[in-house]
């Protein structure tokens, strides 16, 4: 039997397919979202699109300009940092709780030793040499599937749709930072795959004190590259205006 499409199922369909875009960046920051073109390259009407930017704007990827008209929400240094703000307070703490819970729970500890092996894997690559596209796509599913885990892990919790939540600027602001800096920098890669690596192994020892160390640093670090890249691309900005 088929499933009834209802104006909820469109909505949530163009609602993943505009946030998804927003998340790659295929829409940047600032640029205007025109609901009738939406609506025409989903091949739906209007309303759901309009519902869509509505969530999204509560989401806080799409704002409204001075016109009235969506746009996709600016990217900042003061974004960045507000969002490892958010990310230090709630992720130490979320996972250890996941540190205590692989201790009872074999499946997870086979999910986590096998992205491990993953990582180690493209770890010994970007050591070596630069990562093919496909190789650093790889790494990238990796990367997102160390939190996949984690967010698996803490089941339906008010934990794992606070964290959610903030991912989705987290990995937007992660891919804006790629776009405009060099995304396959090795030392960069390196640095990343060893963190998570220190990460895994705190999860698998069920050690939930060490964890909050290591995330708590992971992030900070994290944060710095970050906001390095993007105060580096926007003063490369305002130097090429200058004439620089």
């Amino acid at each position: 039997m088929l499933e009834q499409v209802t104006t909820e199922t469109l909505q949530e369909k163009a609602y993943e397919a505009i946030k998804d875009s927003i998340m790659r960046n295929d829409f940047l920051p600032g640029q205007p979202l025109s609901v009738d073109e939406l609506a025409r390259d989903l091949g739906v009407s209007p309303t759901p699109v309009r519902e869509a930017l509505t969530r999204l704007s509560g989401d806080g990827l799409v704002e409204r300009a001075r016109n009235k008209t969506a746009c996709v929400a600016e990217i900042t240094e003061d974004d960045v940092h507000q969002t490892y703000e958010v990310r230090k307070l709630l992720e130490p703490y979320a996972t250890s709780l996941v540190a205590k819970k692989v201790k009872l729970d074999s499946t997870l500890k086979d999910d986590l030793q096998e992205l491990g092996r993953k990582i180690e894997e493209i770890h010994k690559i970007a050591t070596n040499t630069s990562l093919s596209s496909s190789q650093y796509e790889e790494y990238l599913q990796i990367d997102l599937g160390v939190n996949a885990v984690i967010l698996k892990a803490l089941d339906n919790t008010l934990f794992r749709k606070l964290l959610s939540l903030v991912n989705n600027h987290s990995r937007r602001v992660r891919s804006f930072t790629e776009a405009i800096s060099k995304p396959r920098e090795a030392n960069i890669i390196r640095m990343n795959n060893e963190e998570h690596l220190a990460i895994i192994k705190t999860l698998i020892d069920g050690d939930s004190e060490m964890t909050k160390e290591v995330v708590q640093q992971h992030l900070h670090n994290v944060e710095n590259r970050t906001a390095r890249a993007i105060k580096n691309s926007y003063d490369k900005v305002q130097n090429q205006a200058k004439g620089g």
